[in-house]
């Protein structure tokens, strides 16, 4: 509890010093438009915050994609598990038809 007081009070020391030494640094910076004299604090600040939006767009967009595979893969598997249970219904039919097949062969040529 105490260390985090203390980094957090590191860190807003540390951002009034930031802020206050660039404040009289100034710079010109194009984005789809000139923007002369602006800030140096300002222009970073501007840069943190965009990349604090894209990360998170990012992010979610990667578990929306996670679990769209992982719906799929889900759907993948029921229909490969309905398959192999039609093809054990085919096999298994097919078999008791073979025996029985047999079964009436050897009743014929018995008799």
């Amino acid at each position: 509890m105490i260390a985090t007081l203390v980094i957090f009070l590191f860190v807003i020391v540390f951002l009034a010093f930031f802020i206050g030494k660039n404040l009289s640094n100034l710079c010109t910076f194009w984005f789809f438009k000139t923007y002369t004299d602006l800030p140096v604090a300002i222009l970073v600040f501007i840069a943190f915050a965009a990349g604090i939006v894209f990360s998170l767009i990012l992010i979610s967009l990667s578990k929306v994609l996670k679990n769209k595979v992982k719906t799929e893969e889900k759907l993948d598997d029921k229909k490969s598990d309905t398959k192999k249970k039609s093809l054990l219904k085919r096999t298994l039919a097919k078999s008791s038809e073979l025996n029985k097949n047999k079964d009436n062969s050897d009743k014929l040529s018995n008799e």
